[in-house]
């Protein structure tokens, strides 16, 4: 594991097979999502689950104007950063990626928005830039939680929130044991919250949505894709999947 995660090639040449496979992008409906979703109304398909949980992060955006700045940290092949920029029609949408060729896919079925390949802990804008930063469940494969953290909070304005999901794991078994830095096995809801308000943030919300988002996904991977071994590996692995929201001061 440590020699997969000494360089970010290894994650990455090792993510883009996974994402970019076709038997992944079939389960997905070549929707270009990649994400548990959100189950609470029963959706249809996949997809739909999966546009529903990036709704449900917006759900959550509490400013008394909409944002005209926003990034999507590690927006993968950037069809949730497509809903950002419907959802707020008159902002500059910005998603960032650290891999070249999930940001080419981006780019070529996502007009207007501005693509980047970018590590989320290292971000190359200007402090303060930002009214609002989303993560759908990406930040426990940042290396680390904590160096995203201080920067979103460094490119984030007065006033702006960073809303993300994010997953506690007892295990990476089942998620890839090369996907996760030993930094971020945090398998404490204080812990994590300690984590987020050392940051400077403060703490709008953090709850556990588990059994709306992964108990979901891996009722469907039982029913729909008779994968019943990886949803109960899975399900069993994932101590907590928080749905947070931040605010800089």
């Amino acid at each position: 594991m440590e020699n997969e995660l000494a360089t970010a090639g290894g994650f990455i040449e090792r993510y883009d097979h996974m994402i970019l496979s076709e038997t992944m992008k079939a389960m997905y409906g070549n929707s270009g999502f990649y994400n548990v979703g959100d189950w609470t109304n029963n959706p249809a398909t996949l997809e739909a689950a999966c546009e529903a949980l990036v709704i449900k992060h917006l759900d959550q955006v509490a400013m008394q104007q909409d944002p005209i700045s926003i990034l999507d940290a590690g927006c993968g092949l950037g069809t949730g950063s497509g809903v950002i920029a419907r959802r707020f029609g008159n902002a500059h949408v910005v998603g960032i990626n650290i891999s070249e060729k999930q940001i080419s896919f981006a780019q070529e079925v996502n007009a207007g928005i501005d693509f980047r390949v970018m590590d989320a802990t290292r971000m190359e804008f200007p402090d303060e830039h930002f009214d609002l930063i989303v993560s759908v469940e990406a930040a426990f494969h940042f290396d680390t939680r904590k160096d995203f953290l201080d920067c979103a909070y460094r490119k984030l304005r007065p006033g702006g929130q960073l809303i993300f999901s994010d997953m506690l794991l007892n295990n990476t078994d089942w998620v890839g044991n090369w996907s996760v830095p030993t930094a971020n096995l945090i398998t404490d809801i204080n812990d994590y919250t300690k984590l987020c308000t050392g940051a400077g943030f403060q703490l709008l919300q953090c709850i556990d949505i588990k059994h709306f988002s992964i108990k979901g996904f891996c009722n469907y991977l039982r029913t729909s894709m008779q994968l019943t071994d990886l949803a109960d590996g899975l399900e069993n692995s994932v101590i907590a999947y928080l749905l947070t929201s931040l605010k800089k001061q």
